[in-house]
This record gives structure tokens, sequence and C-alpha cells, in this order.
């Protein structure tokens, strides 16, 4: 029967708190949750696991197709604490991860990625993060790696003011917190005691290799810090001075760390675009530093069964029992939407369920997903 206008509508007639499909990342750490693709999965946590016993820095290319899951993946290894189970099994230290979305709507790209940089690792994050340090190992040690890892003196001068900040005193460290975000004014450098602001890429780079580069020194606050550069592909919307600016800083940002850190380059796959042509995005310099790949493969339908098998379980009441009446009607759905992605799974059975809400359904069958097929933008018959 339809429900009427007014009456109650929820999930719990398909004994789910929730329509498990989403349309669009979630922000709850509770609503992220990974099903299916478990290869891809595997191989993730295969080049995490070996950037936690090992040193070198390392790009690795996400390249998939779009809707493949991606971004969900950054979201997942920086949202939830699966990091926290990896590095607990291996009795390896924490990994810090944080996702960054390519900026592109700034002639100051540069200034745009230290921003999001800064908005995923606070000021007041990292200042706890090398007080920690300052205690593993004595003041006159943080500032010899201060010294050795800054790559330049007005950058290890700002780390020196920094560590000895008063976090009580907001006045000097909104001073700080305006030099890091560009603030070059005589009156901020005069207040800081500092000679020289933050004034170019290459002192950018150097002040994020400083900050990585200590807080993994020897792999005992972190282990490895993972970047996740997400829609990395839109690097060609943006003027050619400005790509080749960012591939520029990013190869300077790189070879600064060379120790600890992962970049996670998210690619999605164009149409008629092989591997090969990737050196015309990433320029040659990080095309010959990328040397890792994890594909996104689209799932075979016994892949997308899983996926939504277990997203459904994820979100059902209790131990309520599948809202399928057989897993052949989730076969039926999947084998008439074309290719599969993660994405179209997700809009096609957002769909099948807001129907299914709508006519008060208690169990999902195939004759039903034939009455509202006309709903399914993505039906193939």
């Amino acid at each position: 029967m339809m429900v009427q206008l007014g009456e109650k509508m929820t999930y719990e007639t398909l004994r789910l708190t929730e329509n498990p499909f989403r349309l669009t990342p979630p922000l709850d750490q509770k609503e992220i949750f990974w099903a299916g693709m478990h290869e891809v999965k595997d191989n993730i946590e295969k080049r995490i696991k070996i950037a936690m016993r090992t040193q070198p820095s390392r790009i690795v290319l996400n390249w998939g197709s779009y809707g493949s899951g991606k971004t969900h993946a950054s979201l997942y290894f920086s949202k939830t604490n699966r990091l926290e189970e990896i590095s607990a099994d291996l009795g390896a230290s924490p990994a810090k991860s944080i996702k960054i979305t390519l900026p592109r709507s700034s002639n100051n790209i540069v200034q745009e990625f230290l921003r999001s940089f800064l908005g995923q690792y606070s000021l007041e994050e990292i200042y706890a993060d090398f007080k920690r340090l300052e205690e593993e190992f004595n003041t006159e040690k943080l500032i010899e790696m201060i010294d050795a890892f800054s790559n330049d003196n007005s950058i290890a001068d700002a780390f020196k003011k920094f560590i000895k900040l008063d976090l009580e005193n907001s006045d000097e460290f909104n001073k700080f917190k305006n030099y890091i975000y560009g603030d070059n004014t005589k009156s901020t450098l005069t207040y800081l005691g500092l000679p020289l602001g933050l004034t170019n890429d290459e002192q950018i780079a150097n002040f994020l290799a400083t900050i990585i580069n200590c807080i993994t020194y020897e792999k005992k606050l972190y282990s490895t810090f993972l970047i996740w550069l997400d829609e990395f592909e839109d690097i060609d919307t943006v003027k050619k001075s400005l790509a080749d600016r960012f591939t520029t800083f990013l190869r300077q940002f790189i070879d600064k760390t060379p120790n600890n850190l992962i970049l996670f380059l998210n690619f999605t796959q164009k149409a008629f675009m092989d591997i090969e042509d990737l050196s015309i995005y990433l320029g040659e310099a990080l095309t010959s530093r990328a040397k890792a790949k994890i594909d996104f493969q689209n799932p075979t339908i016994e892949e997308a069964i899983e996926y939504v098998q277990e997203l459904c379980k994820h979100y059902q009441k209790g131990s309520s029992t599948n809202p399928f009446d057989t897993d052949a009607t989730i076969k039926y759905a999947l084998e008439h939407i074309g290719n599969l992605t993660a994405r179209k799974i997700n809009e096609t059975f957002s769909i099948i369920f807001e129907m299914a809400l709508l006519e008060g359904k208690e169990q999902i069958t195939q004759e039903f997903i034939d009455n509202i097929k006309d709903e399914i933008i993505a039906w193939e018959e």
C-alpha cells in the first residue's frame, strides 16, 4: 500500500535503521563504513602496513572510474579508527591521515593546499604534537631536528618560535596563525620576532616537510603520515601555469619529506585515457615518483551483491532479516544497470529503498523492482 502523506515514514518496515545507500559522502564518523571491494581495501592496507614498517616516502596512485570508491577510501582511512587497528595489530606507532581535495578555485593554489592541510591538521594539534616530541626527546633534540629538517633558516626560526608559544596567550598564537596564513606585515614580523614571512612555494614545502619529518622522527609519535589528494584529475581544469606550479610544489614537498609519507593521489580515469597518459597531468617529475598503483576496478556481479548485502547488514535493525526476499532479487537489479560502480549501485538501490518506503513494503521482491523500474535512471532492459 502507498503510505499516506502525514504518516510516520521510517525504514523500520524493512527492518532497517536508515537507507543504507548514500548519494553523498558521509560526514559523521559512525556513517563511514567499508562494504565489499575487499581486494581494494587489502591493497590499500598492504601499502599502509609497509609504510608503517619502513622509511621511504611513496606516491600511490588510486586509479579508477568515476564513482568507484576513491573518495570513500580517503574518508574511511582518515575519519575512522581503522588505522589505529592496523597499528595495534603491527605493534607500531599510530598513523596520521588527512584528506585534501585538489585546490582549483584560487590563483594561489599552493597557499590553498596549505590552508586545506591546516584545516585537517590544525596548528593547535601540531603544537600539541610538538610538545609531545619535546617530552619524548627534550628541547635541545627537538631544536636539532627542526634545524636538520627545515632546509631554511627562516622556517627554522618560525618553528623555534612556535614551540615556545603559550596557548593561553591567544593574541600571540593568533599572530602566529596569521603569519602562517600569509600575513607578512612588518608589525606581525616584529611582534613575533621573525625576519621573514612564509612568502614562496618552496618555503611552504619546507614548512610542511618540517612538520611531517619531525612528528614521524624514528616513528616514535607517528609511524607514517598519509595525505589523500582527492579529485587530482581536475588538475586539467586549472590554468597550465598554476598546474605546473602545483606539480612542482608537490615534487619539492615529496623530495623534502623523504621518509614516512604516503601521498595517495585519487585519479578518476577519463574517457579514452590510459595510465600511460598520466605524465600529461602529473608532469614527468611526479610520474617518475609514482611507482605504486591501486586499481579501483568495477565490481563483478558477485562482488556487487556482497557490497549490497554488507551495507544492508550494517543498517539492519537488531537481528532483522534481509530486506530482500532473495539474493536473486539483488542480482536482478544489478544485471539491469549497466557497468557497475559503487556510486551507480548506491543511486539505484537508494531509489529502490525510497520507493519501498513510500509504498510501505516489508520486503523487496523482483516484482516490486519491475513495478518501479521506470524510476531508476540507470535501468537497462
